[in-house]
């Protein structure tokens, strides 16, 4: 594996975890008013949701890179 992966894996989760904030800003200011219950509980699962797919993207992506 060389050097420019892991500078792009460190990137990608760098702005994905800055990303996280947004997501959690825009599922807070959802009008629980007029969203449905089901809208909102699966809207606050999205930043974890978020997260895993950060995670197993890169330990995929490591993966893919160690067999060549």
């Amino acid at each position: 594996m060389n050097i420019a992966m892991l500078i792009g894996i460190a990137i990608a989760v760098v702005v994905g975890v800055a990303l996280i904030p947004v997501i959690v800003d825009t599922v807070n200011d959802l009008d629980t008013a007029t969203t449905p219950t089901t809208v909102i509980s699966l809207a606050n699962l999205l930043p974890i949701v978020f997260i895993a797919i950060l995670i197993i993207g890169s330990v995929g992506f490591i993966a893919y890179a160690m067999k060549g």
